[in-house]
């Protein structure tokens, strides 16, 4: 289990910008409800294809500091199509997920839609969402 969560939460292109935006691409907005503990920072990742949601690399992410329980940032302009988002609240600022004993997170993370996995994470399937148009807003409960 403690390899799957590693492998779940790998944000080792987190900062990624990748190329130029385009005329056509879409900025996207990232906001998070439901932080109870108003401290660290989320770190989320963005990923455009099943393949990438299930061990590539992101292809935007961003490091959000908590300061309240409502937080957002923008995620970068992207090209039109599907994305899914990962993301945890790294409370204590350790810059890794923390789990239990068993490889269970012992702080809070979330999917794209909401979504849950079960015994992992959620599917590709449960948290891609459509980005199309100037502008996009996507919404996710950290619980």
């Amino acid at each position: 289990m403690k390899n799957i969560t590693t492998a779940l939460f790998t944000l080792g292109l987190l900062a990624a910008s990748g190329a130029q935006a385009h005329a056509a691409d879409t900025e996207l907005t990232l906001t998070v409800t439901s932080i109870d503990n108003h401290q660290g920072t989320l770190m989320v990742a963005v990923f455009d294809s099943a393949d990438a949601w299930s061990g590539g690399s992101p292809v935007a992410g961003a490091r959000i500091d908590v300061s309240s329980d409502t937080a957002s940032a923008s995620l970068g302009a992207l090209p039109a199509g599907q994305y899914a988002i990962r993301m945890y609240h790294d409370v204590n600022g350790n810059g890794e997920l923390d789990t239990n004993l068993m490889g269970i997170p012992s702080e809070p993370f979330a999917f794209s839609n909401n979504a849950r996995g079960s015994f992992g994470p959620a599917s590709w399937e449960d948290s891609a969402f459509e980005v199309s148009g100037d502008t996009a807003t996507h919404s996710v409960r950290l619980d």
